[in-house]
């Protein structure tokens, strides 16, 4: 195919504000059915250990569907590839309706599974609203996006509220009306996806990247591999930092609503903390574009190890339903902080024909690390309880400054960027 369209500031706009648009409402599907998924786990088994099951399930479903849908991106387009992804959420959150209301243990996994793979292809928005974004102001583009989980955060917590009027009315299980409502998000979701995300982002991509880079070598740079691209410092460290900062929150965050629940609260008391979770999660992305745009992602990087240290701590003393709030809150913000930092340092390392793929495979490590988290914490949370678990965090803090000083002696090992590549080097 041919591109003829202009990659002007208006059409960049646009391209990100309905990536921003669907991205919302595909948070708010996840908020709802995360605050119910180990409530449902556990009263369908019968078994603590089992919360964090279908998260784990969830995840991996994830994990199985990063590199085809990065494939399928590169292939096929980003507006196909975000297309399938929502429908296969649409028969996932059917799945886990159907799974509550029949008590059948396997669907509610298999409905898990299948809303875990299309997050896969929704988490790539992020990078394809950085490849229609001109060089330096990428990070700000990554950032509104993650900003989009506000809107998933705060609609999430209305729609619990609208979920527990609408069950009252209609009689259907209380626990099975966020899944549903999650049907009708995903459907709209696709809707606009499918209609209004034109041009396709990935030719407009291509044809900003041809520009920038005639521009700055006088050639167009030709695709690397990718054990190429995953030998390189900045990767390997983007990599290490999303897949740290999810596992630690992954550990906590699966067993909250089951901690909060064991604590005798409902299930609006859950919702708000974790709307408080992902308001820290997204609300400031906006301004941690901003702060790496101005100081580099690395003492970002720093600033977001410091707050998950905090976070730990909190939870670890977490004493009332107050203090956990404000736990689960830091946990978010630093979150933030290293994830959007990560996504950065990826974002710059990489051509537009290298990104699906590549995004994928990183998509797949984070996700195999945040499975492993999840796995374990219904585990860690029988032995240890909440606190137990909010001393992964800290575990994490210490890989993280580890991490980052062996990049950075990596970095001084290997020099600057290579000449074929053209890539930034750690700040």
């Amino acid at each position: 195919m041919t591109m003829t369209t202009e990659v002007t500031p208006a059409i960049t706009r646009r391209i990100t504000s309905i990536l921003f648009a669907t991205k919302s409402l595909h948070s708010m599907g996840l908020m709802v059915t995360f605050t119910v998924t180990s409530i449902i786990a556990v009263r369908l088994t019968g078994s603590e250990a089992s919360a964090g099951l279908p998260s784990t399930v969830s995840t991996l479903g994830r994990v199985a569907g990063a590199y085809p849908f990065g494939w399928m991106m590169d292939r096929l387009g980003r507006r196909l590839g975000l297309s399938v992804g929502f429908l296969v959420a649409i028969v996932g959150a059917a799945a886990g309706a159907l799974a509550v209301l029949q008590g059948i243990y396997w669907i509610f996994l298999a409905g898990a599974f299948l809303v875990g793979m299309s997050k896969s292809a929704t988490e790539q928005t992020r990078y394809i609203a950085a490849e229609v974004t001109p060089v330096g102001r990428r990070a700000n583009a990554i950032g509104l996006i993650v900003f989009s989980g506000t809107v998933g955060s705060l609609g999430g917590r209305l729609m619990m509220g609208i979920n527990e009027r609408l069950t009252e009315m209609t009689g259907i299980p209380n626990l099975a009306g966020p899944w549903l409502l999650t049907v009708g998000l995903m459907g709209i979701a696709m809707l606009i996806n499918q209609v209004m995300l034109r041009p396709d982002p990935l030719l407009l991509g291509r044809q900003l990247a041809s520009r920038e880079e005639r521009l700055e070598t006088g050639q167009a740079q030709s695709a690397r591999s990718m054990n190429q691209i995953f030998r390189r410092p900045n990767v390997l460290l983007a990599v290490t930092l999303m897949s740290l900062a999810q596992i630690g929150m992954a550990v906590v965050m699966v067993v909250t609503p089951l901690h909060i629940d064991r604590e005798g609260y409902g299930t609006l008391s859950i919702s708000t903390a974790i709307m408080l979770h992902t308001l820290g999660m997204f609300a400031f992305a906006s301004i941690t574009g901003w702060l790496i745009s101005r100081l580099g992602p690395l003492p970002v990087v720093w600033l977001g190890a410091l707050l998950l240290a905090g976070a730990g701590l909190a939870g670890y003393y977490a004493g009332s339903l107050t203090s956990l709030y404000v736990a689960v809150f830091l946990l978010g913000l630093g979150w933030n902080l290293c994830y959007i930092s990560g996504s950065t340092l990826l974002s710059d390392e990489l051509i537009s024909q290298e990104r699906g793929r590549a995004q994928g495979i990183s998509e797949m490590v984070v996700g195999m690390t945040a499975a492993v988290g999840m796995l374990a914490s219904g585990s860690i949370y029988g032995a240890y309880g909440y606190s137990g678990a909010n001393i992964v965090v800290l575990i994490v803090v210490v890989l993280m400054a580890l991490s980052v000083t062996a990049a950075l002696w990596a970095e001084a090992c290997v020099g600057t960027a290579s000449p074929e590549s053209g890539r930034v080097t750690l700040k």
